[in-house]
């Protein structure tokens, strides 16, 4: 009898141990990653630049931290020297842009729903897409419901920083919306 309970105790101790290593070591062993996948009807690739041309109903679309879709007739863009990550991207004509952003500090969301008619630039290095000529963004706090709060901006081009969560709009024009229920709640 004696031994069993030391039996037990050691599988017990065992178990704690594992389970301890398991929290210490789990978190760390997890990376954040980021997905990119580009389609289109036609794909050209220039070997000697390393330079993709897609065109036709083109769409890239991000996964990770945020989630975004860009979508366009025609995109180019070049890869990482890894061909891990795509490091340049251009959109030629019209564009559209579809963004779920990372949760800020009060873990609040938005979504952005954003369109150019001449086209947009998406640079790794700084993690922005610029969207130019006719701009227009709508920005929507999440979870979307009829009382969220809704901005529509208009501009000659929009600048969306992906790492700072920062929208530059320039030579602006912006509309706040705001639900009377929600004032009328307040008071």
């Amino acid at each position: 009898m004696n031994s069993l309970v030391k039996y037990t105790w050691l599988l017990v101790g065992l178990s704690l141990v594992l389970l301890l290593a398991a929290v210490v070591v789990g978190p760390a062993a997890q990376t954040t990653t980021r997905t990119g996948t580009v389609s289109g009807d036609k794909m050209t690739l220039n070997l000697k630049t390393n330079q993709f041309v897609f065109t036709g109903n083109c769409k890239l679309t991000i996964a990770g931290p945020y989630k975004a879709t860009l979508t366009s007739g025609k995109m180019t863009f070049k890869l990482s020297a890894g061909s891990d990550a795509i490091e340049q991207l251009i959109t030629h004509g019209p564009t559209n842009l579809s963004l779920i952003t990372e949760a800020n500090q009060d873990g609040q969301q938005y979504k952005i729903v954003a369109s150019a008619s001449q086209g947009a630039t998406y640079s790794r290095k700084d993690e922005k897409v610029v969207l130019s000529g006719g701009a227009e963004a709508d920005i929507i706090s999440l979870p979307e419901e009829p009382t969220s709060q809704r901005a529509h901006f208009v501009g000659d081009s929009i600048t969306a920083n992906l790492k700072t969560s920062i929208i530059e709009v320039d030579k602006a024009h912006l509309q706040v919306e705001t639900s009377l229920a929600s004032e009328s709640q307040k008071q």
